[in-house]
């Protein structure tokens, strides 16, 4: 049976220690949707706060200039765009180990390991090969998990399997 938005966030949150059992597309692609919205609100926030554009601006220029950018005294941001980088790194910072449980168990899913994750973590640091391997993964994740049980537990998609029982 296919999660909906709120179940598959629970179970995100839930399951945040548990690298055991399977994880079907719906258990996968809600969080990130999720996250996704969190992290676009808090980017909103932060450019719009006071003096971010003033920044940006700077940034700009000394790249087209083709020079380094220098941080001045005169260069502030303001206390709601201070509060959504804390909150944006908080945010990251909490998601962070309920993401790779939750990528070991999409893997399961698809019958593979979940030191994948380990191999695709570790592509990810080397440019431009961690392009490929992030939407390698990408398109992997997409797939749907194998019919049955497996190696991991049962399907989560038959009914009344127990995921993380």
């Amino acid at each position: 049976m296919m999660l909906d938005f709120g179940e598959a966030v629970r179970q995100f949150y839930g399951s945040y220690v548990n690298a055991d059992g399977r994880a079907q597309r719906s258990a996968y692609w809600w969080p990130q949707l999720y996250q996704l919205i969190i992290y676009a609100v808090l980017v909103v926030v932060f450019l719009m706060a006071e003096g971010t554009t003033d920044i940006i601006d700077a940034v700009v220029s000394a790249e087209e200039a083709n020079e380094e950018f220098v941080f001045t005294d005169d260069m502030t941001i303001g206390p709601s765009g201070i509060i959504a980088m804390i909150l944006f790194f908080c945010f990251a910072i909490a998601n962070f180990l309920p993401n790779i449980m939750l990528n070991i168990r999409r893997f399961h899913d698809l019958g593979q390991t979940g030191w994948l994750v380990l191999v695709f973590q570790g592509l990810g640091l080397i440019q431009p090969i961690g392009f490929v391997a992030g939407l390698v993964n990408l398109i992997w994740f997409m797939i749907p998990g194998t019919a049955g049980p497996n190696q991991y537990g049962p399907d989560p998609l038959e009914r009344n399997s127990d995921i993380f029982g």
